[in-house]
């Protein structure tokens, strides 16, 4: 057992040194035909119709994939776990959030990310209530029943820390996981007492009346706050050295293109998700860097070992370090 272990250690240390090594390369917009051979063209990508997937969205439109010799399909994530399917084999890599990443990376499942989707701006979540309820502010949700996107996501996770730098009580809240379509309509019939509401509903469900906003999750020391990246597993990393290579070009390429095109980023948004051309216009966007910075997941880290969420301090990846 201790042999198999030291195996699975020295595997897993030369997995992060390849990944390290790929990440600190130059991306560039070097034809394919320059690049080494892949061991794999055909690629899957897991993604949500969320605002934050616009960046790969379009640089499957621009061309940027087929610029590093890739064919990319972005499949829709169902209800499964993204970190499950991802392991499982249904994609080549996925959106998954950072507290989701971080935990499995805890759990022995250590996932390398490739890109960073994007960051979140004030105004891209809200907590909100019905407009003739009693709540006024975060404060008045410990004990109540709260709709969130997804248990151990950002929306509980945030609310849970200003709740704590309150001194309340913030396990009293009740977190119910809801699809984000279902969110509203669940509030607005009383079937949950608050919502995390993200674009792109947020600004629509405003708009049709009776909610109202209660607390900006990505306000004051929240800004810019790391959301999701796209990592891949270990295996996929020492099987496809030259693809992963690739992928990180096409999606930092694609990263940086939504940073310089906000206009192209709306343009895009009603094209795979429910947004109206009208919508897309004035909702909030995310924040698009002009490259990946792993680093920021510390913000992450450092929130859940404030909220104790395991027993000891959270072991970062390598590269989350800065390694």
């Amino acid at each position: 057992m201790a042999a198999l272990r030291r195996k699975q250690v020295t595997v897993r240390r030369e997995a992060l040194l390849l990944l390290g090594a790929l990440l600190t390369a130059g991306v560039s917009h070097t034809a394919a035909a320059q690049s080494p051979r892949l061991e794999k063209s055909d690629i899957t990508i897991g993604v949500l119709p969320i605002t934050n997937y616009a960046a790969v969205h379009l640089g499957a439109k621009e061309g940027l994939f087929k610029e590093q010799g890739l064919n990319v399909t972005l499949r829709m994530m169902g209800a499964a776990s993204p970190v499950a399917a991802l392991v499982g084999g249904d994609y080549d890599a996925a959106g998954i959030t950072w507290p989701a990443m971080l935990l499995a990376y805890n759990r022995g499942i250590p996932l390398l990310p490739v890109s960073e989707t994007d960051r979140a701006t004030p105004g891209s979540a809200n907590y909100v209530v019905k407009a003739d309820s009693r709540y006024q502010k975060a404060a008045d949700l410990v004990g109540k029943k709260v709709g969130v996107v997804t248990l151990g996501g950002v929306c509980d996770l945030i609310l849970n820390d200003v709740l704590r730098a309150e001194g309340l009580d913030f396990k009293a809240v009740s977190y119910t996981p809801i699809g984000v379509p279902d969110m509203a309509p669940t509030l607005l019939r009383g079937g949950i007492d608050a919502a995390c509401l993200p674009e792109p509903l947020l600004t629509a469900a405003k708009a049709q009346g009776g909610i109202r906003s209660i607390m900006d999750l990505f306000a004051d020391q929240y800004r810019d706050w790391p959301l999701t990246s796209y990592p891949v597993t270990e295996k996929f990393a020492q099987a496809n050295p030259n693809t992963l290579a690739a992928m990180r070009r096409a999606l930092e390429t694609s990263l940086k293109f939504a940073h310089d095109n906000p206009a192209k980023v709306r343009d895009i948004l009603p094209t795979y998700t429910t947004l109206t051309p009208e919508a897309a216009s004035r909702i909030s966007l995310p924040f698009f860097p002009e490259k990946s910075d792993f680093t920021q997941a510390n913000r992450v880290a450092d929130l859940m070992d404030r909220l104790n969420l395991l027993p000891t301090k959270l072991k970062r990846p390598p590269i989350v370090e800065g390694r």
